[in-house]
C-alpha cells in the first residue's frame, strides 16, 4: 500500500495525458486540470463521504507530470488522508492507488511507452 506511484514513460505530457484519462475515467474518476502537468483526480463525493464514512468513499489523488528529455515522469499521490472513512477508508484509498498503478502500467506497457 503506497502513498504515491511513479511511472516513467516515453513521449510528452500531451501524449501521456489521453491514456491516463482513458484509464482512470473508465474507473469513474474525473479530472480537474490546474495546468498542463497538474491535475486533481477524484471519484465519489466528499460530502457523502463525510456523512456516510466508509460507505461512500471519496477518492482524491494529485497527478503531476514532469517532462524529461523524450519522456515524462508521472507521479500520482494521495490528495486526502482517507480519515473520513476511518481506518478502513485509509486502507481502501491506498489499495485503490495500487490498482491504479497496475492499470496505468498495463496501459502504458500495451502502448509500448512504459520505461519503468
Amino acid at each position: 500500500m503506497a502513498d504515491n506511484i511513479r511511472l516513467h514513460v516515453s513521449g510528452t505530457p500531451d501524449q501521456a495525458r489521453p491514456l491516463i484519462e482513458q484509464v482512470l475515467q473508465a474507473d469513474g474518476f474525473r479530472f480537474t486540470w490546474e495546468g498542463p502537468g497538474k491535475a486533481i483526480v477524484e471519484r465519489g463525493s466528499r460530502k457523502k463521504a463525510l456523512w456516510l464514512g466508509v460507505l461512500a468513499l471519496h477518492y482524491k489523488y494529485v497527478l503531476m507530470m514532469y517532462p524529461q528529455e523524450g519522456s515524462v515522469v508521472i507521479d500520482l499521490g494521495l490528495g486526502t488522508t482517507g480519515l473520513h472513512g476511518g481506518a478502513i477508508g485509509m486502507v481502501k484509498l491506498r489499495n485503490k492507488l495500487d490498482e491504479i498503478d497496475h492499470d496505468l502500467k498495463t496501459a502504458f506497457h500495451s502502448a509500448g511507452a512504459l520505461i519503468t
